[in-house]
């Protein structure tokens, strides 16, 4: 009946002794103390925050003061891991051995600073000056703010190239437009959308040659938007090359089979070149898609011409 007991009496003794062990750290006379500084020019880190722990048998955390220094005593003898770190710096990991009854070294740690993660101020800064000067249309400084980027940041020049292009547009300087698209595209010649607004500026610059040249290399199955497609139609339409218009419109309706600017803009090119049949099917698509506004009433009108 009594070793059952005596069993039982051990069991509770070494659950007692293993909730305690992570606590043990604390039960000896050892010391430990360092500084934390900085590598690069040697002064102390206030408030870097320091974590001791001895394997299996638990550990603190304390800080440096504003000299750098931090220390603790009443520790376990053993091996110690100690880890330091402190906003902005990289965090260092190391061990020291502590003796219960012998004073060892001041531990000294030199932290790294840690490398920037973001863009530099100058970087935002300039970005944020040119987006609004965009916005509020002042192309000009924004343009003298995407230029300054294009110094701090040359990895992103296609970008930033493409956003002065986009300047010159805005105020109609086409043929500088198109000389920033280009260095878009020497960069990135399957760029589709930049190849297509570079052959926009062209058409509306009255660069006809170059733009057919710019479209020539133009990959059209990845562009998924009618506008870019018909913008460029209505440029070849304005320089009188219906049979191009025709073709650049008909891809705008065959991207979206319900873009009435596609038939209607169509159907005026089909009737410049005298094709009764091929406008009348586009004005009677119009009305069938758009029964109701202007654009509706002008094909009504065009079609009761037309009979």
């Amino acid at each position: 009946m009594n070793t059952p007991r005596a069993g039982l009496l051990l069991l509770g003794a070494l659950a007692i002794a293993a909730s305690a062990a992570p606590q043990d750290w604390k039960a000896g006379t050892g010391r430990l103390e360092g500084q934390v500084l900085d590598a690069a020019d040697g002064k102390p880190i206030p408030g870097a925050v320091v974590r001791l722990e001895l394997p299996g048998r638990g550990g603190t955390q304390l800080k440096a003061d504003k000299k750098g220094h931090w220390a603790i005593l009443g520790l376990t003898g053993g091996r110690w891991n100690v880890d330091i770190e402190a906003q902005g710096y990289v965090a260092k990991k190391l061990s020291a051995t502590v003796l219960e009854f012998e004073r060892i070294p001041t531990v000294v740690v030199r932290l790294d600073k840690a490398k920037p993660t973001g863009p530099a101020p100058e970087v935002v800064e300039a970005n944020k000056k040119a987006e609004e000067a965009y916005a509020a249309g002042r192309f000009a400084e924004a343009r003298q703010e995407y230029e300054k980027l294009l110094t701090l940041l040359p990895d992103l020049a296609p970008r930033l190239h493409e956003r002065i292009g986009f300047t010159y547009i805005q105020e109609k300087q086409f043929a500088k437009a198109v000389e920033q698209l280009k260095m878009v595209l020497q960069a990135e010649p399957a760029n589709a959308q930049v190849r297509a607004f570079a052959a926009q500026a062209a058409l509306e610059g009255g660069m006809i040659d170059e733009g057919k040249v710019l479209l020539a290399d133009l990959e059209e199955t990845v562009i998924k938007d009618p506008d870019l497609f018909f913008n460029i139609g209505v440029n070849f339409l304005n320089a009188g090359l219906n049979d191009e218009a025709i073709s650049f419109f008909t891809k705008a309706v065959t991207v979206n089979p319900d873009y009435v600017d596609g038939y209607y803009r169509r159907a005026l090119a089909y009737l410049a070149q005298g094709k009764t049949a091929e406008s009348r099917a586009d004005f009677e698509k119009v009305v069938q898609l758009t029964p109701e506004g202007a654009q509706a009433e002008m094909a009504r009108k065009a079609l009761a011409q037309l009979e």
